[in-house]
């Protein structure tokens, strides 16, 4: 009795180890942790697992909570469940108390239990991963992180799901993360130095570093910006430094990290969008474009203001983009074959593949027709094949395959807009198609008829019949 009140009510442990920091109120418990820890002497083996045990009362311990799943102490706080009482005192202490008093020599790490601390100290700072996966190179610390990296990467284990859309996770606490930031739409996380309301802690510590604090992971080469010290380094090795890791199985694509090969493999290959659109059909397989879009197109949010113009948009990127090109006049991406300029890395390699080096990778399954584009074979396909047309006229009964096709319709029937003028001339034209024809066949020229005496090109190609009349007759 008397040991039992020093060791639970009033925390006396006269009994510790000569061998490390361990202290208990019982001398059998002090002779158990020693034959268990220090001399390794475990002769209870689980028939259904690698577990052994020093106590046969743990052995029955492990076999009813992990093999059984049998708990019976919850807590009454909230929904854990635990097989023993100690367990059950160790979560409320640390989840629901704070408490966490083994504490890090190396780092502001705090530990609840001795355990969790020397699992933080051998995979943090001794880096050690002994256990590794049978099904790829994934090493871990211990036999439970490797459990939930087979059950999440290998075997697609999402147990818990939303109620109110698809959403699925291996951990309920991010199907509750989910559920308070996308439906309740609950901003927890507030700033104390701005408005800034965030849903997720990581949110509010992202916008303090990038905001106020100024630390905001800016790339030394170009105007990248990365949430973490993590996503400037994978930014770095793979956009500058080239160094692809990650290839895909099932075509020539490579990606810097795996996220990217799976969202690749997912939407390209597997044809997996994820994330619905609450208000319309809309489909993708990024979160973050979901959001944009029902913030741009349904709920009309444009968050980020133009100082300069009227010009108002829901995404940072795009204000950004804006003002480099409409106010600054920025294009730091220039083709090195021709003059062109742009803003987007993506469109330079776009107008080369597409204008110097002619690739068109994409073909119809149906006839010999192929295009720079994915979504130019879909357009041949719907229009060529399929006879869709989608686009009606609001002033007629047309109806056209493209939406630039209506557009041209309505400029040029009901609006009798004629944007192209005949610098010779007084011809107007609707497309420029038109303009080119009455120029070859009214005033004799080509496109590509360029004076061979003087060094000034004409800027319309009617020009140049009368550039040599007036300035090359008169000199000879």
């Amino acid at each position: 009795m008397e040991e039992h009140i020093n060791g639970v009510h009033l925390g006396i442990k006269n009994h510790k180890c000569s061998h490390c920091d361990f202290q208990t109120a019982k001398k059998s418990y002090l002779k158990h942790h020693i034959k268990s820890t220090h001399l390794g002497q475990r002769n209870h083996k689980c028939s259904h697992c690698d577990y052994v045990a020093y106590a046969k009362t743990s052995l029955t311990n492990h076999i009813n909570s992990v093999h059984l799943g049998i708990k019976n102490y919850e807590c009454s706080q909230c929904d854990y469940k635990a097989a023993t009482k100690r367990r059950l005192k160790r979560h409320t202490e640390s989840v629901h108390l704070g408490v966490r008093n083994h504490k890090c020599g190396q780092c502001d790490y705090q530990a609840a239990t001795k355990q969790t601390l020397k699992l933080h100290t051998e995979a943090k700072h001794l880096e050690l991963r002994n256990y590794k996966c049978n099904q790829c190179d994934h090493r871990a610390s211990t036999k439970q992180t490797l459990k939930m990296h087979t059950e999440i990467k290998h075997l697609g284990i999402k147990n818990h799901k939303c109620n109110y859309c698809d959403y699925a996770s291996y951990y309920k606490r991010r199907v509750l993360k989910h559920l308070n930031s996308v439906h309740l739409n609950i901003k927890s996380f507030k700033c104390n130095y701005c408005d800034y309301q965030g849903s997720k802690k990581g949110f509010l510590a992202k916008h303090l570093r990038t905001v106020h604090l100024n630390q905001d992971n800016k790339c030394g080469q170009c105007d990248y910006q990365a949430g973490n010290k993590q996503e400037l380094k994978v930014h770095t090795d793979s956009i500058h430094l080239g160094l692809i890791r990650y290839k895909c199985t099932h075509c020539d694509y490579q990606a810097g990290n795996k996220q990217k090969l799976k969202v690749h493999t997912d939407c390209i290959h597997l044809g997996l969008k994820r994330y619905k659109c609450t208000h319309c059909d809309y489909k993708t397989n990024h979160k973050n474009v979901v959001i944009k879009h029902e913030n741009n197109v349904h709920l009309n949010i444009k968050s980020f203001i133009c100082n300069d113009c009227d010009y108002q948009t829901s995404s940072r990127q795009n204000l950004t983009m804006h003002i480099k090109l409409k106010h600054l006049g920025i294009k730091e991406h220039k083709c090195s074959q021709c003059d062109f300029q742009t803003h987007r890395r993506s469109s330079l390699k776009t107008h080369i593949d597409i204008k110097h080096l002619r690739i068109k990778n994409h073909k119809c399954n149906h006839c010999d027709y192929a295009a720079y584009t994915k979504s130019g074979v879909m357009q041949h396909l719907n229009s060529v094949h399929l006879n869709l047309k989608n686009f009606k006229c609001n002033y007629c009964d047309y109806q056209g395959s493209r939406k630039y096709v209506l557009t041209k319709h309505v400029k040029t029937v009901h609006l009798l807009i004629k944007d192209y003028k005949c610098n010779y001339c007084d011809y107007q034209g609707s497309t420029k198609s038109l303009l080119t024809k009455h120029v070859q066949s009214i005033h004799h020229l080509n496109q590509d008829d360029k004076c061979s005496q003087y060094d000034d090109k004409a800027t319309e190609e009617c020009f140049i019949e009368s550039h040599l009349k007036t300035e090359h007759s008169s000199r000879n």
